[in-house]
């Protein structure tokens, strides 16, 4: 049997049982308050007794390794059974009234919320990778000025303010934003400051909802700016970027997925109203496009 024959009926195996093969990821700080770029630092380098959560590995699989530095909040996050009229576990990841990013627990006092993993692709990074997953943020949600939202990940500087050169990290999280707008939320060579609004409100999420994200992210030549974004909604292309740069060495390339999901911007303007939850199903990477049906209410 060929690799790409092996590869078709590992991702066919995978939706049918509603458990994907993909990866999870980090965040950091800056100078101006209330910047809507802004993303509060997380250090890559956790404590040695942040466990690396095993019924989180469970549910993701044996495709993606759940990384130990760089993580938080995982023991918060629950495993929940499959719905009547959906056919997929979830993960369930509480926003406390009052929370934001982790640099407002440190320095405000702020309550934790959200939570963050870094998923190895346990088969080795790769260089053109489709991301897809659902999300439902819950009825009555109440967005905020925004927050950020897992995506897809290459080395160490892919949040917080850390810059990329081109050598050493890109990240591509989505964001929600004030009235449940989308975007993609991206770190580059080319950022300044802080992340790249990419796509902003060419999508909304609908709370109460499921909605299937995809994400193609095929990384550029080193020389030439010919990588490219695109994101689909149910099924539905709603933003392409061509022209983009990621990279100047072919040693960067695409190591998994960055769970990455609170409220923030890095200060209390931007914290939680009240206490909610986003639930999440279904993560699958492939190196072609992701057929999911939309789900709707389920």
């Amino acid at each position: 049997m060929s690799a790409g024959s092996r590869r078709s009926l590992l991702l066919a195996a995978l939706l049918g049982a509603g458990v994907g093969a993909g990866a999870l990821a980090g965040c950091a700080s800056g100078p101006r308050h209330g910047d809507p770029e802004r993303d509060p630092e997380v250090p890559l380098l956790a404590p040695a007794t942040t466990p690396v959560a095993p019924h989180l590995q469970s549910f993701f699989g044996p495709g993606l390794v759940i990384r130990r530095h760089g993580s938080y909040g995982l023991e918060r996050v629950a495993v929940r059974p499959a719905s009547a009229g959906c056919g997929w576990r979830s993960i369930r990841v509480r926003y406390p009234a009052g929370s934001a990013s982790q640099l407002s627990v440190e320095r405000d006092g702020a309550p934790s919320g959200g939570a963050q993993a870094y998923l190895l692709f346990r088969d080795g990074p790769r260089e053109d990778v489709h991301l897809s997953y659902r999300v439902r943020f819950q009825e009555g949600f109440q967005f905020a000025r925004g927050g950020k939202l897992p995506g897809l990940f290459g080395g160490d500087h892919v949040a917080g303010g850390h810059t990329p050169d081109g050598t050493n990290g890109f990240s591509t999280r989505y964001m929600w934003r004030a009235g449940g707008k989308g975007q993609v939320y991206a770190y580059l060579p080319t950022s300044t400051d802080y992340g790249t609004t990419l796509g902003l409100g060419t999508w909304e999420f609908v709370p109460g909802r499921w909605a299937v994200v995809q994400q193609r992210v095929r990384l550029n030549t080193p020389g030439l700016a010919d990588g490219s974004v695109v994101v689909w909604v149910d099924g539905h292309e709603v933003f392409r970027r061509d022209g983009m740069l990621f990279r100047t060495t072919p040693a960067l390339r695409i190591e998994g997925v960055f769970f990455s999901t609170f409220f923030g911007g890095d200060d209390l303007s931007w914290a939680s109203p009240i206490n909610q939850y986003a639930d999440f199903a279904t993560f699958v990477v492939s190196d072609r496009f992701i057929e999911a049906a939309p789900a709707g209410l389920c």
